[in-house]
C-alpha cells in the first residue's frame, strides 16, 4: 500500500500530528536575543498554528493589545500578529520611556 504524508498519521496513537510550515528569526532594537517564530499546520486542518520562542514580559506593564489574526490560515497573517503582539508591548514600553533591556524577553518553556 503507499501512504499519503495525512493517511501516515492517522493511528489512534498519534495527537495532533502537524507539519513545520515555516520558521522567522527576528530581534527587537535594542534587546540582542534573537526571537524564533514557527508557523505549523496540523494536517486535518486548514488553520495555522504559530510557536515563539519568547514572550515579551515588563515588570509594571501590561501586555498591549495587539489586533487579533481575522484569518488564521494565511501564514502572513499568523506571523504577523505574533510579531505584532511584540511589538506593540514593545513600543508601549517605549513610549513610557523605558530602555530596551534582555530581561524583558522570557523564554517560552512549551517552544522546542
Amino acid at each position: 500500500m503507499s501512504w499519503s504524508r495525512e493517511e501516515a498519521l492517522t493511528d489512534p496513537a498519534i495527537v495532533e500530528p502537524m507539519k513545520f510550515l515555516s520558521e522567522f528569526r527576528f530581534s527587537l532594537k535594542g534587546i540582542p536575543t534573537e526571537i524564533a517564530v514557527r508557523l505549523y499546520q496540523p494536517l486535518h486542518s486548514g488553520k495555522i498554528v504559530v510557536r515563539r520562542s519568547h514572550d515579551l514580559v515588563i515588570k509594571g506593564l501590561s501586555p498591549a493589545k495587539a489586533e487579533q489574526c481575522e484569518d488564521d490560515s494565511s501564514e502572513g497573517e499568523v506571523l504577523h500578529a505574533a510579531a505584532n503582539e511584540l511589538i506593540c508591548t514593545y513600543n508601549a514600553a517605549r513610549a513610557q520611556g523605558l530602555n530596551p533591556d534582555a530581561s524583558w524577553l522570557k523564554p517560552n518553556p512549551d517552544f522546542n
